[in-house]
């Protein structure tokens, strides 16, 4: 959004001196909006009444300010960089004619600014310093801009001790020049050392200030520091959406320069949500924008995000289930991909060196290393080729940090030395694990574990080909689900997050209200727009919050697990997907075996077919023929998902405990036929079963039922579970409201809720439960006030998860885990009123009769009415 530039004193003549001096301030404020072609328009006018002026000071003050203010706009449309010099030139010579050290420093420091757009930023740096040797002359305004502008080059260079001193320079002289921009400005690139320092709460919090502070609103290079940030989180979708808006903005405004930048970004994005072909048109877009422009150093970047969106692309091919993907391997395809992206890889980084890009060369090194590395080609180890074994460095961001753990993996494998690819492994995904837990929102936990996927894929290969059971589990759940080992934080009291939560409750029941009210829709649109702005603001506050950094405590080993299920009478059961299929780990206790099970593609088209199976017989008055057509297709779905995932783990009858991601997460694992009746807990991971396990619930347990408005069996199904219970509190009407909901969730052992329910899958902790009041949101759990041992969810939905990278998933169900509920029994499709109702009043009476959660749900399942609906509810967490 642009602010109005400041209007030139209109009671003055045209040509007046300080009307002029106005107006070119009002020019540098367009082109700070986003408006260069405007701003250009408008230099050229003041610069054609000032000439004809007589050669004053003041007026030669005038045409000089119309010619440096003129030469960033239009390097950044045109990319005539020899143009944009040559007004530098002509405003320097002015400078000195009228004996102005104030405005020639200012001129020097416009032109450092330019050439650093070009990319010479050695050139950059110099003349920086030109320009600051002559500060003290020069206005606050001009010094803050030269300060700010060398501080920039200083991130560029990771010299982050001098690029903060100038900066925070800047802010001090923008402050004394009543410059809220340039403070803002300042600011921002302040945080933008943050970022590159790793500290992303930090960053984030200061890019949100910096743009709330910022007249107009945050400028291009702002949003897309912002959304660079947001990508190096892992929410690469939000980092996109941000870009997606400002590029429009860009591209009406010909700021192809920064068009180019977000068109990089852009691609980063597409690659890290593992869509290869978007990231390289993306890429390929940048390259060619940055030639036309003749920017090298941003020419150069494009060309190494292109190679890295060709080496994705044969990850994606390989990873297909076809006959054409697996006749492609058989014949090397894949790997004569590889040693040729290594190649060109490899003439990048000898061009990069030749250059003195030297960041820039070792990237592409490290990817050429890679991929010859994987494809089993030679690797140089001397001359302008890769280097054999890449070396941490204590600045590398975690991205490249992994990569160079993944590389010298692969290193020691070259040379038969599997512990010491398996500790290389390890130590990267602990650096990640270290990364996270300086994260307090959950949000961007879950989210930067996308970054350790390579390296856990590669340390599953190397346990999978060792043929260990005990490597294999522990391999996967080192790397899964990282975030459930790490103390959850607890937000501090925050007014400004309360207010938009309410705001953002009533705003989404006044949009329930007037759905289906054809006179509305403009207002429900409104309504929706502002939800999601809501929404947008509260995320990102959540982002701010820091943790203290404890380390997350190691995985369990197959020892633990196997004194667990001694203990419990339980089978554990490590789901993992390795290449094209899904392979599972098995620990009774006799001990543990590998067992290769079925294809990855295959059994999630099964899982999306079994829910839409179930999500349609949840529909009232679905016509009998209709009803029977879909009930054979959910009968047959289940069949075949028993017997690709469960018949042969070869443990009938058996209670389990299943640690699994992705789609095997909202399986309705209970209603598998060989499960029937059987005990059946799926969780997160298996540091979470066993903190849950052996935990005796209270003989008198502390019981809450909450009933929820707009279902017709919810007040009386939360009676009927109140009165299971001897002594239990019974919620409903306006009593059920979300605050009485947090009340319960921190002083009961068991709450029952049954009300509608929603899992979003695009803002997971959205999810929500509709009370008296309006929805509680999965946000508005405090990991500070304590949690029931069990929590019981008759609702639709809300046991879903949003698969994220790294075997993390987000929801309501797993936000209760987070919290410290050891048992959480939610549904994973929709489900009648009436089938939830029976089913959980039946989940309850087994319960209080003493059996365990799990063990409950299969009873109350088994005792349904054959031809009523299946109830898909899953028993997550552990048995309570």
């Amino acid at each position: 959004m642009a602010t109005a530039p400041t209007r030139a004193p209109e009671n003055l003549p045209p040509t007046d001196p300080a009307r002029l001096e106005a107006e070119v301030h009002q020019a540098v404020e367009m082109f700070h909006d986003g408006r260069p072609a405007e701003a250009v328009r408008l230099l050229r006018s003041v610069r054609r009444r000032a000439e004809r002026l007589e050669p004053e000071p003041a007026a030669l003050a005038v045409v000089a300010r119309t010619l440096l203010s003129e030469s960033a706009p239009l390097f950044d449309t045109s990319g005539d960089l020899t143009g944009a010099l040559a007004l530098l030139d002509r405003a320097e010579e002015l400078a000195v004619r009228i004996g102005s050290a104030a405005l020639q420093a200012t001129v020097r420091g416009q032109r450092a600014l330019v050439v650093l757009r070009s990319g010479d930023t050695r050139a950059a740096l110099a003349a920086f310093d030109d320009a600051a040797a002559l500060i003290d002359a020069a206005p606050d305004r001009d010094r803050a801009i030269v300060m700010l502008n060398r501080g920039v080059l200083h991130l560029e260079h990771a010299d982050l001790t001098r690029a903060a001193a100038d900066l925070a320079r800047s802010v001090a002289f923008a402050e004394d020049a009543d410059d809220a921009r340039l403070a803002s400005m300042a600011r921002h690139n302040l945080g933008y050392v943050d970022f590159l320092a790793g500290r992303i709460p930090r960053a984030l919090a200061a890019f949100e200030e910096a743009a709330r502070t910022c007249p107009g609103g945050p400028v291009p290079a702002m949003q897309i520091d912002h959304a660079r940030a947001l990508r190096e989180a892992g929410l690469v979708r939000d980092a996109d959406s941000i870009l997606a808006r400002a590029a429009a903005e860009m591209r009406r405004e010909r700021l192809f320069q920064d068009l180019g930048e977000t068109e990089l970004v852009r691609a980063e994005c597409a690659l890290a949500d593992d869509d290869a072909r978007d990231a390289r048109v993306f890429a390929v877009s940048a390259r060619r924008r940055f030639a036309r422009r003749g920017n090298l150093r941003w020419q150069r970047k494009a060309e190494l995000l292109v190679l890295r969106c060709e080496r994705a692309a044969i990850d994606a091919f390989e990873s297909f289930d076809t006959g054409d993907a697996r006749r492609a391997a058989a014949a090397g395809v894949p790997r004569r991909a590889l040693l040729g992206v290594a190649g060109r890889a490899a003439e990048l980084a000898a061009a990069c060196r030749a250059e003195s890009r030297l960041e820039l060369a070792r990237s592409a090194e490290l990817l050429a290393t890679e991929c010859r590395l994987r494809a089993g080609g030679p690797v140089p180890a001397e001359g302008p080729g890769p280097l054999p074994v890449p070396r941490l460095r204590p600045l590398d961001p975690l991205a490249t940090r992994l990569q160079v753990h993944e590389v010298r993996a692969l290193h020691a494998l070259r040379a038969g030395d599997r512990g010491t690819a398996m500790a290389e492994v390890r130590h990267g995904l602990a650096e990640l694990g270290s990364y996270q837990s300086g994260l307090g929102s959950l949000d961007l936990r879950t989210a930067g574990a996308r970054h350790g996927v390579a390296l856990a894929q590669l340390g599953l290969g190397i346990a999978v080909r060792d043929g260990s059971p005990g490597r294999v589990l522990g391999t996967v759940e080192r790397s899964r689900a990282i975030s459930t080992r790490l103390p959850l934080v607890s937000p501090p009291s925050d007014e400004v997050t309360a207010r938009l939560l309410g705001e953002l409750r009533q705003t989404e029941e006044e949009a329930r209200a007037l759905e289906g009210d054809a006179g509305a829709d403009a207002r429900v649109t409104a309504l929706r727009s502002r939800a999601a702005a809501l929404q947008r603001d509260i995320r990102a506050r959540a982002w701010e919050i820091e943790a203290d950094g404890t380390a997350a405590p190691e995985a369990p080993r197959l020892s633990e697990v196997r004194t667990a299920v001694r203990a419990g009478g339980t089978v554990f059961v490590s789901y993992a997907r390795h290449q094209r299929d899904w392979l599972a780990v098995v620990v009774r206790p006799s001990g543990a075996r590998l067992v290769p099970l079925a294809p990855i593609a295959t059994v999630a088209d099964l899982v999306r077919r079994v829910r839409a199976d179930l999500d349609a017989l949840a529909m009232p008055h679905l016509p009998v023929p209709l009803t029977a057509a879909v009930r054979q297709s959910l009968d047959s779905g289940l069949r075949r998902l028993d017997d690709l995932l469960v018949t042969p783990l070869g443990v009938p009858g058996r209670s389990l405990a299943l640690s699994c991601s992705g789609p095997l997460a909202v399986l309705p694992w209970s209603l598998l036929p060989s499960r029937t009746g059987l005990p059946t807990v799926v969780t997160p991971a298996a540091a979470t079963w066993l903190a849950a396990t052996g935990v005796r619930r209270p003989a008198r347990p502390a019981v809450v039922a909450l009933a929820g408005p707009g279902l017709h069996e919810s007040v009386a199904e939360a009676r009927e579970v109140s009165g299971t219970w001897p002594g239990s509190l019974l919620l409903e009407g306006a009593e059920a409201g979300t605050a009485a909901a947090r009340a319960a969730l921190a002083e009961a052992d068991l709450l029952h809720i049954a009300a509608h329910g929603t899992h979003r899958a695009e803002s997971p902790l959205f999810s929500s439960l509709r009370l008296a009041d309006g929805p509680l949101y999965a946000y508005e759990l405090d990991a500070a006030a304590g949690a029931p041992g069990c929590v019981t969810l008759s609702a639709c939905e809300v046991g879903l998860a949003t698969p994220r990278p790294g075997d993390e998933g987000l929801g309501l169900t797993h936000v209760l885990l987070h919290l410290g509920v050891r048992s959480v029994l939610a549904g994973v499709a929709r489900v009648r009123d009436d089938v939830a109702a029976s089913t959980m009043t039946r989940l309850h009476r087994a319960m209080a009769a003493g059996a365990g959660s799990a063990a409950a749900l299969a009873q109350a399942q088994q005792e349904a009415d054959p031809q009523e609906p299946p109830a898909p509810f899953v028993c997550f967490g552990a048995q309570w």
